[in-house]
């Protein structure tokens, strides 16, 4: 994944000109933040966004910034072909040196359309180690449902690809576990922004099969979903409710074969019985 992500540095930044101090100083002053890649950006909580702050403050920003260079039109934020300089890695750093005017540096991107944007920043994301499980899932979600639809790099392929099959290879999953992704990342693209980062981070007590279910649903429009309880409580009910009957059968099959060891095989099958429970809890 790590080779992957640097091939793609390599390529988007291949021809591009050397530019003068006046002019990295100039895009630097002009970086535009577009909302629509914010959801390919990985949420911080507030003690990491305080971590990171601190140490910026005192060592400065070593990591540069990624900028894509485009027009108003390819981004999508206007009618001309005026060259604009897009934000694509670095958003909270941005945020941090603005804020205490630290300097910082970038490195140019160059790309064919946004759509090869979003598959950039989603790839760049799975390729990070400190991913939390709802984040994970997440951005394969997201990858899912992109290839899927047509707009990812897969179905830009000739011939039929089982999209879930390659993913689910690519990341040793399941293919039950790729498509729950894409309804988890579904789910999460229909709360407000504000619930999205909190979900993503784990902090909130939200059942990941609760948010695949309300992914599934073509009543609720993205960006609109308050909190689970706007759903209205037979829903909740309706959603929650074999989730935890199962999860209620797991937990005694677990206590019963516990208080009933008396060989190793018992205890290998209470082991791959607890390794079942923590499976069906991620996905």
């Amino acid at each position: 994944m790590a080779k992957d992500f640097m091939s793609g540095i390599k390529k988007a930044t291949a021809q591009i000109p050397t530019s003068t101090f006046s002019e990295v100083e100039k895009i630097k002053k002009q970086i535009v933040v577009i909302d629509e890649l914010r959801q390919f950006i990985t949420p911080l909580t507030p003690e990491e966004l305080q971590i990171l702050e601190n140490n910026i403050k005192a060592q400065g920003c070593k990591d540069p910034l990624a900028i894509w260079e485009t027009s108003l039109r390819e981004a999508g934020i206007g009618d001309s072909d005026e060259i604009v300089h897009v934000l694509v890695d670095g958003h909270n750093r941005y945020t941090i040196c603005t804020k205490y005017n630290i300097d910082f540096k970038i490195t140019i991107l160059k790309f064919e359309g946004i759509e090869k944007v979003k598959d950039f920043m989603i790839d760049y994301q799975l390729g990070r180690r400190n991913l939390t499980p709802e984040q994970l899932s997440f951005f394969r979600g997201l990858r899912y449902n992109r290839e899927k639809g047509g707009k990812g790099k897969y179905d830009r392929e000739e011939g039929s690809v089982d999209i879930s099959k390659v993913l689910a290879e690519e990341f040793n999953v399941s293919q039950r576990t790729i498509k729950n992704d894409g309804n988890f990342a579904k789910g999460v693209s229909k709360l407000i922004p504000e619930l999205q980062q909190q979900v993503l981070a784990g902090n909130t007590a939200f059942n990941r099969t609760v948010i695949q279910d309300i992914g599934k649903r073509d009543d609720i429009s993205e960006g609109s979903l308050v909190s689970v309880a706007q759903l209205g409580s037979d829903t909740i009910e309706d959603t929650i409710s074999p989730y935890l009957e199962e999860f209620s059968q797991r937990k005694k099959e677990i206590a019963r074969l516990a208080a009933n060891l008396s060989s190793k095989s018992d205890y290998s099958q209470l082991v791959q019985k607890v390794k079942e429970l923590k499976k069906f809890i991620t996905t």
